[in-house]
């Protein structure tokens, strides 16, 4: 009978220590759940593998129509979500070299995936950024340095070619007179206004027209018809000449007069108010035509 040396006792007893685990682990189920009967895994489940370039440590396929792999979480966010050990996220690919930490890639398909905030797609969520990033190089096919594929020097040069439109102004000011009024005190008026305190006037008066049509004409150029005190202040300005009158937005409404039983009864005209240069304030029936100038502000 052979005996066995004190080294090859050693040798054999290690070989089954390490060799136990194997044999009495659960072997995973394809198809059930795992672990089954409900239990749960109470720490990390590790695969390590060693592979060359072009091989992957494990890899997910379906051949049906079904997906390739779901995750699902109960992470919450942290106080610091650029920390993974504060912000677990369901899904942490973490490349510790100089390659690509992720490829998606589809190929007739007309979307190529979904960021989805809350329980429906439907559900506007203005408050939820769909990621965050410290990369703010370009990205090829992604450039937020264009609109609709145009840098910003060709959306003002394509501004300019519409009427009244134009992107190098604010509110009609160019930027100088935006820096001349803050530093005045006063308010801003653009090309062809005049300020008239806290209102802007037009320098030149318009076209004789009656009423309707001069309140038509400011309404449709952004602006208002003056009062009869903006034209008052308006006439004391330089360059501004009311002449004999010029239409105000008072209106009265005209009323029936009652007269004694022979005479029946008159209406009288409705009246928009005017203003002359001198100061005097009169009256014309609506229908009749006056100068007039619009106001902004």
């Amino acid at each position: 009978m052979r005996f066995l040396s004190a080294r090859q006792i050693a040798t054999i007893a290690a070989s089954a220590a390490v060799a136990a685990p194997v044999a009495l682990a659960a072997p995973i189920e394809i198809g059930d759940r795992n672990p089954a009967g409900g239990a749960e895994a109470r720490s990390e489940t590790q695969i390590i593998a060693q592979t060359n370039v072009g091989s992957y440590g494990t890899r997910q396929s379906n051949k049906g129509a079904g997906g390739g792999a779901i995750y699902g979480c109960r992470a919450r966010l942290g106080t610091a979500p650029q920390n993974p050990d504060i912000s677990t996220p369901c899904i942490r690919v973490n490349n510790l070299s100089d390659g690509k930490a992720f490829d998606f890639v589809f190929n007739t398909g007309a979307i190529g995936g979904i960021i989805q905030s809350g329980g429906s797609l439907l559900t506007p969520k203005p408050n939820a950024a769909p990621f965050i990033t410290n990369a703010t190089a370009v990205a090829t096919g992604l450039n937020a340095d264009r609109i609709d594929g145009q840098h910003a020097s060709q959306l003002i040069a394509a501004a300019r070619v519409s009427k009244d439109l134009d992107a190098e102004k604010i509110g009609g000011l160019t930027v100088n007179q935006i820096i001349s009024a803050a530093r005045d005190g006063g308010i801003a008026c653009g090309e062809g206004l005049v300020a008239a305190g806290d209102t802007c006037i037009e320098a030149a008066p318009r076209a004789a027209a009656n009423f309707a049509a001069a309140s038509a004409a400011c309404g449709a150029a952004g602006r208002h018809l003056p009062t009869a005190s903006e034209l008052q202040f308006a006439r004391t300005l330089d360059g501004i000449d009311l002449g004999s009158g010029e239409m105000a937005s008072d209106l009265t409404p005209g009323v029936t007069l009652v007269l004694p039983a022979a005479l029946g009864e008159l209406l009288t005209p409705t009246v928009y108010a005017t203003v002359a240069d001198d100061g005097t304030t009169s009256s014309s029936p609506e229908g009749t035509d006056t100068a007039f100038r619009c106001a902004v502000g």
